[in-house]
């Protein structure tokens, strides 16, 4: 017995709309090949003095060519970037310059069924005067975002604008050089195009200026993250017996020393007094709050990985050791032993900082 295939009538009708659509582009783009290309682009009008009006490029006249989208995308997803397109376009159609597939969804390298599609859209951002660049462009980014959740969780949009896009070509920026490469136009206004023909015919050249500003930015980001790992360790470990011997001091119930008087005290009061450490015990705390200060005054300009082995494991001792024996000295006088509060510890850097931080007077 033959059975009728069900078919959603509403897929079924947006198919339809769709291969109207590209019917009418397909017509159109025969109808503009027969238009002198270089000519429709600058000074093109019909009649003339007072009577004259411009002729849009055929890049706007031709619209969306939906070849590609069937092309790399599965009909579902298709149907769903048009009719993304489509409203965009319909809301934004004198701001857009160029809408690009790119990524996984164009290339096919690593796509899966889950993979998001990519699509760029290019701006005109020149007559905007309300905003700042970066103001614009989260705004884009966000509107373009949230008229995809209407139609695909999958669609991955950002937004450029035009400005912004220019100075990514004449001062190279990965992110574009990757969209011109790897990235096709479903709707051109003639911009994205022909850049990208420059870019492939090996004309878009980076220039001196450029290089030299990328090496500058890679010595500088390379002699940056030295120094903040070098004054990061350094600090949390210096912070860290200077907070212990201080606890412990308190503990006995002295005030609190800066930290660059926390040995000589513990040598005086938890060594030579209450005898609960021992000279080792104060030097190893020296040696860490010393190792700390030549670093933070720029006399020590690097650390090995066996200096800072060595300082973390007399750190850990000390702090260790200390919490020891105020745990004893809490016990004998039948109180409650110190808590650690572990949700504390998953705070952020920041707020751990604000806390621990010692600061001198």
């Amino acid at each position: 017995m033959h059975q009728t295939e069900n078919i959603n009538p509403i897929e079924a009708t947006l198919n339809k709309l769709f291969s109207t659509i590209d019917a009418l582009s397909s017509k159109i783009d025969e109808l503009n090949e027969r238009v002198d290309y270089m000519g429709s682009f600058i000074g093109l009008e019909i009649g003339e003095g007072e009577n004259a009006e411009s002729v849009e490029p055929p890049g706007q006249l031709a619209g969306l060519s939906f070849d590609v989208l069937n092309k790399v995308l599965p009909s579902k997803d298709a149907n769903s970037i048009r009719a993304y397109f489509l409203r965009v376009l319909s809301l934004f159609r004198r701001y857009i310059k160029s809408i690009v597939i790119f990524g996984s969804s164009k290339t096919k390298t690593g796509m899966t069924s889950t993979s998001d599609i990519d699509v760029a859209f290019i701006v005109d951002d020149t007559d905007i005067q309300k905003f700042t660049l970066e103001q614009l462009r989260d705004r884009l980014f966000a509107k373009m975002a949230e008229i995809a959740r209407d139609f695909s969780d999958k669609i991955h949009a950002q937004a450029y604008p035009l400005s912004e896009f220019w100075g990514s070509i004449i001062k190279p920026n990965p992110v574009i050089l990757t969209l011109l490469r790897d990235g096709v136009a479903v709707y051109d206004t003639g911009f994205f195009v022909p850049i990208q023909m420059l870019y492939k015919t090996g004309n878009i050249i980076p220039t001196i200026e450029s290089i030299n500003a990328n090496v500058e930015n890679a010595e500088g980001l390379i002699m940056l993250a030295e120094n903040v790992l070098t004054t990061k360790l350094s600090l949390d470990l210096y912070n860290s017996v200077v907070a212990a011997g201080q606890a412990l001091l308190m503990e006995y119930g002295y005030l609190p020393p800066v930290p660059k008087q926390v040995a000589k005290e513990l040598e005086d009061i938890a060594v030579a007094k209450e005898k609960v450490l021992t000279h080792e015990d104060v030097e190893k705390v020296d040696g860490v709050v010393k190792w700390f200060k030549n670093i933070d005054h720029g006399e020590v300009k690097e650390i090995t990985g066996e200096e800072f082995d060595k300082k973390l494991k007399d750190s850990k001792y000390i702090v260790e050791k200390i919490t020891s024996i105020i745990e004893k000295l809490r016990e004998k006088k039948g109180e409650t032993k110190p808590v650690i509060d572990k949700d504390l510890l998953k705070q952020t850097d920041k707020e751990i900082k604000d806390k621990y931080l010692q600061k001198e007077e």
